[in-house]
């Protein structure tokens, strides 16, 4: 059986960076498009249904917004938290810091996977990410 034909429209951000990606692959935009699109699918059942979203969003940005991803940090509330339950953990966690605890880290790993992802497509893009990817 062939595989299925899909027609559609795409925004001219994405479609100059599958050009791009093409060339320097030596591919069609159409396997490039059809690569990045099954990667998508994969990275999708990875990630829980909004990480997934967010980081297929990525995509769509100039390489100004993705720089700025790149540095995002977690907030320093968020940080100070966390480092205050790690500690306070050795001694034992109320149920309710267990949770927070959960979902302080969750935070921080989705800045920290934006963050990656953002260096990854500003390198598929050709920016130069040497001291960015150093820090993601």
């Amino acid at each position: 059986m062939a595989d299925p034909m899909m027609t559609f429209a795409v925004p001219s951000t994405v479609y100059e960076g599958l050009e791009r990606r093409a060339r320097r692959h030596q591919r069609r935009v159409e396997d490039e498009a059809a690569l990045a699109l099954a990667a998508s699918v994969a990275a999708d059942d990875a990630f829980p249904d909004d990480l997934a979203v967010a980081i297929a969003t990525l995509s769509t940005l100039d390489d100004d917004a993705l720089q700025r991803v790149s540095r995002s940090q977690p907030t320093v509330e968020d940080g100070v938290l966390l480092d205050t339950l790690v500690d306070k953990r050795r001694h034992g966690l109320t149920s309710a810091e267990e949770q927070m605890l959960a979902a302080l880290v969750d935070r921080h790993d989705r800045v920290m996977v934006l963050r990656a992802e953002a260096v990854a497509l500003l390198h598929e893009r050709g920016v130069d990410v040497r001291e960015r990817a150093a820090h993601a």
